[in-house]
């Protein structure tokens, strides 16, 4: 049986390829502008910013998705409230086809355990109203979170970024996703090397973990 094609795979949600595409595009160019005198972590976190920030634009003027934001987590829903998609960093199995399995570059907390799991999000149709809409439970209990997950690799003069739209599976004992119920493998992007950086890709998104260095 013929492998269906990532493009209608991601239809299928409502999604394209391009959309993602363009979501890490405008990460990468952010990163970019990040200066030596800014924190160490501020390359991956402009590129968090900009990828959540192109992800949620994109699908809110092309597919008329809602941003959906909670505890520390900024993700954007369908209209028919059945998906929700964010961004995260992966590992080195990023992009990869199967049997090959990536998990989440950082531990997640209860929060994103939750969402994971089908639980507790609140959804902002009016920011400017100041008046966020609290979903149903049967609302969340059909609510699928979707990821893009990323991977960028440094070889030479060469970025590469792995990445993949997939659906987790609840967060393991150990805080991390190991697992997942679904995945769509995307076209690996590659970028010239512009700037030098020390090759951390901080997940800026759902339950920063601050490390001591």
């Amino acid at each position: 049986m013929a492998e269906v094609p990532a493009q209608d795979r991601l239809a299928a949600l409502g999604m394209k390829v391009e959309y993602c595409e363009r979501a890490i595009r405008a990460g990468e160019a952010a990163r970019r502008e990040a200066t030596p005198s800014e924190p160490p972590t501020a390359p991956g976190l402009r590129d968090w910013i900009a990828r959540v920030g192109m992800l949620r634009y994109t699908m809110v003027i092309e597919e008329g998705w809602t941003p959906l934001n909670h505890k520390n987590m900024a993700l954007v829903v369908n209209p028919e409230r059945a998906i929700a998609v964010g961004v995260l960093a992966g590992d080195s199995g990023t992009g990869w086809p199967a049997p090959i399995k990536p998990r989440s570059r950082y531990p997640k907390g209860q929060a994103f355990a939750n969402a994971v799991a089908g639980g507790d999000l609140t959804l902002f149709g009016n920011e400017d109203a100041g008046h966020p809409e609290v979903l149903d439970p049967e609302a969340i209990e059909a609510l699928d979170l979707w990821l893009l997950l990323t991977y960028r690799v440094r070889q030479g003069d060469t970025i590469t970024v792995y990445n993949e739209l997939s659906l987790p599976e609840p967060v393991s004992d150990s805080g991390y996703i190991v697992d997942w119920r679904d995945r769509v493998i995307l076209p690996r992007l590659t970028f010239e090397a512009l700037v030098i950086d020390d090759g951390r890709d901080e997940d800026g998104g759902f339950d920063v973990l601050v490390e001591e260095i």
